[in-house]
């Protein structure tokens, strides 16, 4: 078995956030660390308050830190970033080629998550002198930023500050002007003789080039963040030290009695634990012409405005107050310029980052404001409320952590499966279902006498208009505050169809009708020009015409504007002999007088690209041979070189190929599967719309073309207006806006739920969903755990039915199940523990809650409860009985009237305790599949003669399982364990010839393979293993399309969803395996991670290719492409096409 692993959506969860002008334009941007491994910069649209994604690239590394710096003079912003890489990497975002560079790179240790290894502390000198990378122990690195002769960013040599026996727990750049850069650290010391966290400065010494520690002073033992206050005449400097419950302001030479401490307000009515108190996980400070201000977040979620009252160095008290409350903690906020502030939500917030436009700056809202100068001694608290000083104006959506996932066909009319993932963690879990579509906001909506045929926009002096066609009428519509009829605006004819309209230079339309090519000048004056016989179809842009004739056996008559603005008809027509279907002309070049071809399709399965320049007027050029008759076709200019031609065909193949600028020439290409439905093209700027079953929309993002369907109902016929498109679906005409195309191949729709999601299963008639949720210390007594079990629609989200568990109870597995004993019914059981503890794993009591689904599936009915005597793991339908994993031992259940009937049970199977149990695909009533959870994955067998559970095969590794999934043959497994390793493991072939041949019961009598040892007969082999670098949560194999192949499709905890594509043949392994070698060589990641290693940071990569690799080939240079395409003997254009067709045929 050889993989090809692709990421289809990454991690929803950002663990650092700076901002500054990293393009070196006047607008601000972000540049976020996604999934601790992919580097994004995000781009605020200050006008329309949306985020957009402008680039995203993996780095192939795990970042620790971010930092950004601005030299002295300079207009862009260079980021920082602090990995595993055992080094420091500066990077630039290259404008000009849209990606970003390193700058500089230095290596100072190994790679890794080491302590004593620096990078998981990054900042930078506030005017941009120097950086300080610090280790979680001992070691800090200080390096002097310069420039070369050519004004190229450059490093010094290191600078060491380490200081043994001491744990450092934050790190910031002080401002202190143009004075000797100073650092401040948190820090801790395990030495002999020393106790308590330190605030530490360093200062970087420019004239001798050293680091020295140059002040010290105690704080509490709870601080744990540093937040660098402005100044060199902008403020006091100095750092606000955060413990837990207030807020100190220090500085050098500060002592503890003349320390500013304001303590953090709390709510009056606080749902946390009272006796502990509130820290704060993330901070921002905003400067303002002639003052400043901070806004802190605590892990409840509640905002605070800290302000600093100072007269020059000195300052005289500190100020807090409640600003407001977001929905979650993040885990980097950043105040914008321009009025906004971002929200970025880490691993435990639902995964959704938002935007908030400020509409005060809390002065003008209701509360008291706590200064370090009172000593009235009372409690500080407050009263939350709604949003009162943020508006929220946008949310990316994201689902982070994934618990659990299932990949099912539930939603009717929809063609692909959906992706479910259980999400979220306390009052903000969620239920998500993702699916394969860009996001579309529906903005107006409009019922028409009759369904149109077509509908174009056409660009007046006044605005956009819209033009309806119908069967022998046409309306013209203007836009307001509602859609109006506007018969005089265009000069158009109105009581005949219209083939095609278009606004022409110089003013005036252009409209064909079946009788007639009609020309509205901008004086009002109309030619006409009449056909021997009808107009078939007919394509029109600014400049040019040409119309098909019908039944003329492929007629076709061109039109162009002359010199004086009038239409005139070409002395020749194109004969092309056979009756055309469709034209396409492309929209004239800026600084061009025409397009240089035309595109033809006829009823003998051909596209023909016909020349308009004047030398070779319609001289036929190239042909394509199409499997069907073509609908429609366009053709559009994706700005990747030459022209670029789509076909859609009658049977539903969508064909693109690229048409050479010089030539003319047809080729590179490609054919998708849109569903069975004609295809129906129309250009939309620099994208092409394909409305088929679903509409789809091919765009460029990141040097490539991308298909990307649209989350909407199925259209007729689209056309765009300004940044969107307006579109006909039967009668009805609909503005739409397609909104972030770069942000993610999946959207989101989210179903809130009241707990912690600990897993679902679906009725298999009525498609509801029963979700067992739990969560620790939500219910009276304090501490006790509260739980639920709900049914719920996945259509409209509605709660059916909750039955709520007793206070103290919670549930840990679901499972679906139908007895033999009542084959008709089908159950849902639910693993539950009343008094669970962690560590030891023990609970007070344990039991399994059976409950009936109801006639029509849409509720449950609680049978019986059945107690047990561990807690249970997992469940799962066994030969018509219930399988319970409780502690190591497995136990099989039958249905009962007042409980359930042990029937069976092994009290020892696992080594240690099971984490899931997964029935065999080929023989159910023989093997089950049991993980535990160190010792790798069991292939257990089931004795019916003496009722007890053997172990058959077991690992040589330990492997610490999260999730797993067997595959269809019966003796291969693919698992994932909680160090982000995925891996294929195969029975040997002694078990896979039993299996195959059908005689398993003899491997129940098998001997262990060591003699007196308690291990199995066999022992698994491996077959494949990649370092995911995250933890796989879910497995599951399906297919992600019609008529597409089954892939191993695996979820994350933090939200990205890959799969895994089994090559079945050779030369697609030799290929692949070619290219990233290749790619490593060449384009080696900018981290400076090396690719191998980081895939194989616990076991060795085996039998899989990284496509993400792969696919950065469309990132580089023509030069770059060149050295990797002769390297690997093929061209940049089967590179191309090879690496579309994997996606195209196995997922998208």
């Amino acid at each position: 078995m050889f993989l090809y692993n692709l990421t289809l959506q990454p991690a929803s969860a950002i663990g650092s956030t700076v901002l500054g002008h990293f393009s070196g334009e006047k607008y601000q941007e972000l540049v976020v660390a996604r999934g601790h491994q992919r580097l994004e910069l995000w781009r605020p649209d200050t006008t329309t308050g949306k985020l957009s994604i402008e680039h995203s690239e993996d780095l192939f590394c795990r970042i620790r830190g971010l930092a950004s710096f601005r030299m002295a003079g300079g207009n862009k912003d260079y980021v920082v970033i602090g990995a595993d890489t055992g080094a420091l990497a500066v990077l630039e975002f290259n404008s000009k080629e849209r990606r970003f560079v390193t700058v500089q790179y230095h290596e100072f240790g190994r790679t890794g998550l080491r302590r004593l290894v620096a990078g998981q502390y990054v900042a930078a000198d506030p005017r941009g002198r120097a950086v300080m990378v610090a280790a979680v122990e001992r070691s800090k690195i200080v390096y002097i930023i310069t420039r070369d002769s050519e004004a190229r960013v450059m490093l010094a040599s290191p600078l060491e500050a380490n200081r043994s026996g001491s744990v450092c727990f934050d790190v910031v750049g002080v401002d202190v002007g143009y004075e000797n850069p100073v650092f401040a650290a948190i820090e801790s010391s395990y030495e002999e003789g020393e106790s308590g966290k330190q605030l530490v400065y360093y200062e970087l010494d420019l004239g001798l080039n050293h680091v020295m520690r140059k002040w010290s002073a105690g704080v509490g033992d709870s601080a744990h963040k540093l937040i660098a206050l402005p100044g060199g005449g902008d403020g006091p400097s100095g750092v606000l030290v955060c413990l837990e419950g207030r807020i100190e302001y220090r500085h050098l030479g500060s002592d503890e009695i003349a320390v500013h401490s304001v303590p953090i307000p709390r709510r009056a009515n606080p749902v946390e634990d009272p006796g502990r108190g509130l820290l704060v996980v993330a901070s921002a400070v905003h400067r303002m012409k002639s003052a400043f201000f901070i806004l802190a977040q605590t892990e409840a979620g509640d905002l605070y405005k800290i302000t600093v009252d100072f007269a020059e160095d000195s300052v005289r008290r500190v100020g807090i107050k409640y600003f407001d409350s977001l929905a979650f903690a993040a885990s980097g906020i950043c105040i914008l310029k321009a009025g906004f502030l971002f929200a970025a939500a880490g691993g435990d917030s639902g995964g959704s980052h938002q935007l908030y436009q400020f509409e005060n700056l809390g002065d003008e809202v209701e509360g008291r404001e706590y200064f370090s100068d009172e000593r009235d001694g009372g409690a500080a608290c407050f009263q939350p409320h709604e949003l009162s000083s943020l508006a929220l104006v946008d949310e990316i959506e994201g689902a982070c952590p994934v618990l659990k996932s299932q990949v099912l066909h539930v939603a009717p009319g929809e063609e692909a499966p959906q992706i479910y993932a259980a999400c979220g963690a306390g009052a903000r879990s969620s239920l998500k279902i993702m699916r394969h579509g860009a996001e579309v906001s529906e903005l107006a909506v409009t019922e028409l006498p009759a369904a149109p045929r077509a509908v174009w926009t056409v660009g007046t002096e006044a605005g956009e208009l819209i033009v309806a066609a119908f069967a022998a009428s046409t309306l013209v519509l203007t836009m307001g505050d509602e859609l109006a009829e506007a018969d005089d605006a265009l000069g158009v004819a109105l009581d005949e169809a219209t083939l095609a309209v278009c606004a022409v230079d110089g003013g005036g339309v252009v409209q064909v009708t079946p009788r007639a090519v009609r020309h509205v000048m901008a004086d009002g004056r109309v030619t006409e020009w009449a056909p021997p016989g009808a107009i078939a179809c007919a394509a029109v842009n600014g400049r040019q015409a040409v119309v098909a004739l019908a039944r003329s056996g492929g007629q076709c008559a061109y039109f162009e504007l002359d010199a004086a603005g009038v239409l005139r008809e070409h002395a020749q027509r194109l004969a092309v002999g056979s009756d055309v279907t469709c034209v396409a002309l492309a929209p004239v070049g800026a600084g061009r007088l025409r397009a240089p071809v035309v595109a033809v399709a006829c009823e003998d399965r051909t596209v023909r690209v016909h020349a308009l320049e004047p030398h070779a007027c319609l001289e036929a050029l190239s042909m394509q041979a199409v499997a069907d008759v073509a609908q429609s076709v366009a053709l559009v200019d994706h700005g990747l070189g030459g022209l670029s031609l789509y076909a859609g065909l009658r049977n539903g193949l969508l064909v693109r190929a690229r048409v050479d600028a010089a030539t003319g020439d047809v080729d590179d290409t490609r054919t998708r599967f849109l569903g069975a439905r004609a295809v129906q093209l129309c250009a939309v700027g620099g994208a092409v719309l394909a409305l088929g079953a679903a509409p789809w929309l091919c765009h460029v993002q990141q040097g490539r073309v991308r298909a990307t369907p649209l989350s909407y109902d199925a259209l007729d016929f689209a056309a765009p207006l300004a940044e969107n498109i307006v579109c006909v679906a039967g009668a009805s005409l609909r503005i739409l806006g397609v909104e972030r195309l770069a942000a993610a191949a999946l959207t989101c729709a989210s179903i809130p739920l009241a707990f912690t999601p600990r897993g679902f299963c679906v009725h298999p008639a009525s498609r509801f969903f029963a979700v067992a949720e739990a969560d620790h210390g939500r219910s009276a007594p304090a501490g006790a755990c509260a739980s639920l079990v709900r049914v719920l629609s996945p259509f409209d989200g509605e709660t059916a039915f909750v039955d709520e568990l007793p206070p103290g109870h919670a549930a840990l597995c679901v499972a679906p199940v139908r007895f033999a004993a009542d084959p008709l019914a089908l159950y849902v059981a639910v693993g539950c523990a009343a008094g669970l503890r962690l560590r030891p794993r023990a609970c007070d009591s344990a039991s399994v809650r059976l409950y009936r689904w109801s006639g029509d599936g849409l509720a449950l009915e609680l049978v019986h409860v059945t107690p047990l005597d561990e807690v249970p793991q997992a469940l799962m339908e066994f030969n018509g009985l219930l399988l319970v994993a409780a502690g190591r031992g497995l136990a099989l259940f039958d249905l009962g009237k007042r409980r359930l009937l042990r029937k069976a049970q092994s009290a020892a199977v696992a080594p240690h305790m099971v984490a899931s149990v997964q029935g065999h695909p080929t023989h159910p009533a023989h093997f089950v599949f049991v993980a535990d959870v160190q010792e790798s994955v069991l292939l257990v067998a089931f004795n019916h003669a003496t009722r007890a559970f053997h172990v058959i095969v077991d690992d040589s590794l330990p492997r610490h399982i999260t999730c797993m999934r067997p595959l269809d043959d019966g003796f291969t497994v693919v698992a994932g364990d909680k160090f982000g390793s995925l891996f294929v493991l195969r029975a040997p072939e002694p078990v896979a010839r039993c299996l195959e041949g059908g005689d398993p019961g003899r491997l129940v009598y098998e001997k262990p393979r060591m003699a007196g040892a308690d291990v199995a007969p066999y022992c698994w082999q491996s077959v494949a293993e990649f370092h995911v670098a995250d933890i796989v949560t879910a497995i599951d194999v399906c297919a992600l399309a019609p008529h597409a192949r089954p892939v191993i499709l695996y979820t994350t905890l933090l939200g990205s969803v890959h799969v895994a594509v089994p090559m079945v043949s050779q030369g697609d392994v030799d290929f692949f395996v070619a290219l990233e070698a290749a790619l490593r060589k060449h384009n080696p990641p900018i981290s400076g991670r090396d690719h191998l290693s980081f895939r194989s940071s616990f076991t060795p990569v085996r039998s899989v290719v990284d496509g993400d690799l792969c696919e950065s080939f469309y990132l580089l240079s023509h030069e770059q492409r060149e050295l990797v395409s002769d390297t690997v003997d093929r061209t940049q254009q089967d590179i191309l096409k090879k690496m579309e067709d994997v996606r195209s045929m196995f997922a998208f």
